[in-house]
Formats: structure tokens, sequence, C-alpha cells
């Protein structure tokens, strides 16, 4: 396990330690939109930002399961990371109310990888399972209440990034991210 949270501590600013001891890195310790509030990770903003919460050492191939809300997908989005440097270099699948993306972004220039249409509502939980091994890159996104689908929902290969940080990364406008779980293994 490279990294696990379940967010059930007491309510304050920052994501502070994860429950499996280890610190939150990225954005997640440093800047005030991250709090924990009712046994929740919280991402809240009100300007267009984009913001990092990593947890663990880098590795080549891992994967990552996710599951939250966002209380508006207005300019608006929530996913996992995978080998992220820092944050102008990673990969992310994320969802952004009407589509699953995979996405990346190199010395700060973001290019999208493979999407699929995906309808999303919000303030619903939806859990994100991404994964990367070598160059291949897959994705699934599903309503917290249902099981995972079978197969995966976007692959996609891209040999940009070979190891990094796993993690979570949410843009926001005037919304609210809620992260209720997070884990990670390597592969």
């Amino acid at each position: 396990m490279l990294g696990q949270d379940t967010f059930q501590r007491a309510n304050q600013s920052f994501w502070g330690t994860a429950s499996d001891g280890q610190p939150w890195g990225g954005d997640a310790n440093s800047i005030g939109v991250f709090s924990i509030s009712n046994g929740a990770g919280l991402v809240t903003n009100t300007g267009i930002n984009s913001y990092s919460a990593v947890l663990g050492p880098a590795v080549a191939d891992a994967e990552v399961f996710a599951t939250g809300s966002i209380s508006s997908f207005s300019n608006s989005n929530f996913g996992d990371v995978l080998r992220w440097t820092d944050g102008n270099n990673w990969y992310k699948a994320y969802i952004d109310g009407g589509s699953l993306i995979i996405q990346k972004k190199v010395s700060g220039t973001t290019t999208l990888v493979a999407s699929k249409p995906f309808v999303a509502t919000a303030g619903t939980s939806y859990s994100i399972h991404f994964r990367a091994v070598g160059p291949t890159l897959t994705a699934n996104a599903w309503a917290s209440s249902s099981a995972e689908p079978s197969g995966w929902m976007l692959t996609a290969t891209d040999g940009t990034f070979t190891s990094g940080r796993v993690g979570m990364r949410v843009l926001t406008q005037t919304g609210t991210a809620t992260v209720t779980s997070f884990r990670a293994g390597s592969l």
C-alpha cells in the first residue's frame, strides 16, 4: 500500500496526516482551501485554480482509488493523479460532469490523452480508479452506490512520465470537492 486515508479525524485546517500515518503533500498542507470536516477531506475555492494532494513515495506502476463528490461541475472537476512530480507535471483521470478524461500536464502545458462521455451529477458521490502500468493508462468512474464497471472505460498509451507520486487533483471555481476515501498501491 502506497497510501490511504479514510479522513476520519477531527475537523481541522489542511488535510494533515492521513489515516495511514503519512503526511499529505502537494498543496494539501500548505494552501488554505484544504480542510477536514465531518469525516471528509474538503477542497473549497472561489476562483478558478487547481490543487494537488499527494501521498506516499514516488513509484513507477501504481493505481489510485478515490471516492468523493463536487458541489458544482461548472469549470470544476476532480480526479486521481499518478506519476505526479509537481503541480506542472502529472497524469490525471477525472470527471467534469460530462466526461471521464485522462489528461497530462508537461512543464505546465495540459494535453488531453483520452476521453469518453460520462454524465455525472453535482453532489453525487463517485469513485475513480486510475492505473498506470508502463506506458498504459487506464481509468474507470462510477457512482459510488454501484459496483466498479468490469473492464476499463478508458485506455490510453503515453510514455511521458515513468514514475512519480500518487494522489488527487481538484479544479474548483466556486464549488467544494468532498473526498471520503483514498487508497493507492504499487503494481
